[in-house]
């Protein structure tokens, strides 16, 4: 079980780094965690072009943390809930998720303090559920998969937004070097509206995840798209628009 853009296993495998990426090195994201403000989206989760479910993405503060909460439901094959804990410099502390894919159960607990992320996963495969316990170092700056997208948001986007970074899947136990850049830009049309938006395109795994951000602030998430599979997830409402 993870975020809804790995829910298909899009993240599960490694892929070789695009050639100009090879010689870089994996930097933290440039996350301004003041820009991390509370809000609530809601998207519409699309098969085929055909309205099958609904995402509600929601940040809110508690203290000096943030606290990203999200619930997806396709149909009734996948009901998927997360709570994730930022601390105050956008980073990752814990990953609490529970859910159902065609009523097999699945979940996961992580901790991530001093370098490490420890913890239990319930994962889902296409051979039924499998249990394993999670204890791997990770280097300073670590994106969890499932607090990408809230993350989107805080970060400087220009046309030559790119960025390689460290990114753990629990799913598949995988700490993954990924590319976030900016492809182009475009109106966005979704059900909330027109807006200009930057096409911003996520690799390093076997396929593309493409997300349309707001161009202005808040950067809100406009549209979702997994290169390769027949999902999406369009914006019906969210704060800040």
């Amino acid at each position: 079980m993870r975020h809804i853009v790995a829910i298909l296993g899009v993240l599960s495998l490694v892929a070789p780094l695009p050639a100009a990426a090879q010689a870089a090195q994996a930097k933290p994201l440039p996350v301004d965690a003041k820009k991390l403000q509370p809000h609530r989206d809601s998207l519409v989760v699309l098969v085929n072009n055909q309205p099958r479910g609904g995402s509600v993405f929601e940040l809110t503060k508690s203290g000096d943390s943030l606290i990203v909460h999200e619930l997806t439901t396709i149909g009734t094959a996948i009901r998927q809930e997360t709570t994730a804990d930022l601390n105050g410099r956008g980073e990752v502390s814990r990953v609490s998720q529970s859910g159902m894919v065609r009523d097999v159960p699945g979940g996961i607990e992580l901790v991530y303090a001093a370098g490490r992320v420890t913890g239990q996963v319930q994962a889902v495969t296409a051979s039924g559920p499998e249990h394993f316990s999670v204890d791997t170092v990770v280097p300073p700056g670590t994106v969890d998969d499932n607090t990408l997208q809230a993350l989107l948001p805080a970060l400087p986007w220009s046309k030559d937004a790119a960025w390689l970074f460290p990114m753990f899947s629990a799913g598949t136990k995988t700490l993954t070097e990924m590319i976030l850049e900016v492809v182009g830009e475009e109106m966005a049309m979704v059900p909330a509206g027109a807006f200009d938006a930057w096409v911003v395109r996520l690799s390093g795994g076997p396929n593309y995840v493409t997300f349309r951000v707001l161009k202005r602030a808040p950067h809100t998430v406009l549209k979702v798209e997994v290169d390769g599979a027949p999902l999406k997830l369009e914006l019906v409402s969210g704060g800040g628009l």
